[in-house]
C-alpha cells in the first residue's frame, strides 16, 4: 500500500522547506483539505500526518474526517509507529551520483543560474548545494580573475593551503595530486601559538612563509588565518588566489571586507556567513572546472 507524509505546518515556517521529493510533501493547514482530495483520486489509502505546532492537530482531524477511506497514521500521537513507517519511505534505494543530480535539479529550478556568468554557475551551484542557503551568492564578492587565476594555478601545480583540518579532508585531493598539487594544513605543526596569536593564524603564516609553492589559500573557519593571509600577501606578493569564506561573529565579516579591497584574486563573501563546507565547495567546483568539466 502506497504512503505519503504530510508535513502541516502554519504558513510562516513553510518557507523554511524547500521542495521534497518524493513521499514527503509540506503543507499548510488551508491546503490540507484540497490535497485530501487529490490523494484520494490518487488512490492513496495510508497517509502519515505531523503537526507543526502540535496546536494544528485538532484542526486537521477533523478536516480528515470526512475521508474515511484513508487510513491516518498521526506523528505527533503514535511516534513507534511512523518511525517504523517513515524509515521504509526513506529507505528506497537510492544512488550517490542520482541523489547529486537530484539535488543539483532542485537548486537550478530555484535559482536562477542564467544570471551569473558561465564560469560562476557550477561554483554557485556547489555552493548552494554545501549551505543548504539559497541566498549564499548573493552575499558574494568575487574578483574578476578568480575562476581564471584559480584554474591557472591547479594546473601549473601549486598547493592549496586550509585554515583547519576539517576544510583540507573535504578536498577532492586526487584531482589536485593529477596536476601535481598538495592540500596542505599546517595546524598540527603550532602546538603554542605565539602570545597573542591563534594557532591558524600562526600555522598560516608559517606555511606561507616556508613553502613558495602555495598558490591558493582557503579559509573556511578562522578570521584570524585569513587577516594574516592578508598581512602576509601585502608583505610577501605572490601569484595567489584567495578564498575566504570564514564563519563567525568576531572578526569575519570585517576580515572579508579587507580582502575584497586586495588587487589579487578572491572569492568572499558579506556577513558572518561561510564556513569549511562552503570554501571546500568552491575549491572542487575549480577543480572539476581544471579538468575540463563545466557542469557542476
Amino acid at each position: 500500500m502506497q504512503t505519503r507524509f504530510f508535513l502541516v505546518v502554519e504558513p510562516s515556517i513553510k518557507g523554511f522547506f524547500l521542495p521534497l521529493k518524493g513521499a514527503f510533501e509540506v503543507l499548510t493547514p488551508e491546503e490540507f483539505p484540497g490535497r485530501l482530495s487529490r490523494a484520494k483520486e490518487e488512490g492513496l489509502r495510508r497517509l502519515i500526518v505531523h503537526a507543526l505546532p502540535k496546536d494544528l492537530l485538532a484542526i486537521l482531524r477533523r478536516l480528515a474526517s470526512r475521508f474515511h477511506e484513508v487510513e491516518f497514521i498521526w506523528a505527533n500521537e503514535d511516534a513507534p509507529k511512523v518511525t517504523v513507517e517513515t524509515l521504509a519511505l526513506l529507505s528506497e534505494a537510492n544512488e550517490p551520483q542520482k541523489i547529486e543530480e537530484t539535488s543539483f535539479e532542485i537548486i537550478s529550478s530555484l535559482v536562477d543560474l542564467a544570471s551569473y556568468p558561465p564560469e560562476l554557475r557550477p561554483i554557485i551551484l556547489r555552493l548552494i548545494h554545501a549551505t543548504g542557503d539559497l541566498t549564499f551568492p548573493q552575499t558574494l564578492l568575487i574578483h574578476p580573475q578568480a575562476v581564471e587565476t584559480g584554474i591557472e594555478l591547479i594546473h601549473s601545480g601549486y598547493d592549496i593551503l586550509t585554515d583547519v583540518e576539517m576544510l583540507r579532508s573535504a578536498i577532492n585531493e586526487r584531482r589536485l595530486t593529477r596536476w601535481g598539487g598538495r592540500v596542505l594544513c599546517g595546524l598540527s605543526e603550532i602546538s603554542e601559538p605565539p602570545s597573542g596569536k591563534t594557532r591558524t593564524e600562526a600555522a598560516i603564516e608559517k606555511v606561507l612563509s616556508e613553502n613558495p609553492k602555495v598558490g591558493i589559500v582557503a579559509i573556511g573557519n578562522a578570521p584570524t588565518a585569513l587577516l594574516a593571509t592578508i598581512r602576509h600577501l601585502r608583505e610577501n606578493p605572490r601569484k595567489i588566489l584567495v578564498i575566504g569564506l570564514p564563519v563567525g561573529f568576531v572578526k569575519a565579516a570585517e576580515a572579508k571586507l579587507l580582502l575584497s579591497l586586495q588587487p589579487y584574486p578572491y572569492f568572499t563573501n558579506l556577513g558572518p556567513r561561510g564556513g569549511s563546507a562552503a570554501a571546500a565547495a568552491v575549491i572542487n567546483a575549480l577543480l572539476r572546472l581544471s579538468d575540463g568539466q563545466t557542469s557542476a
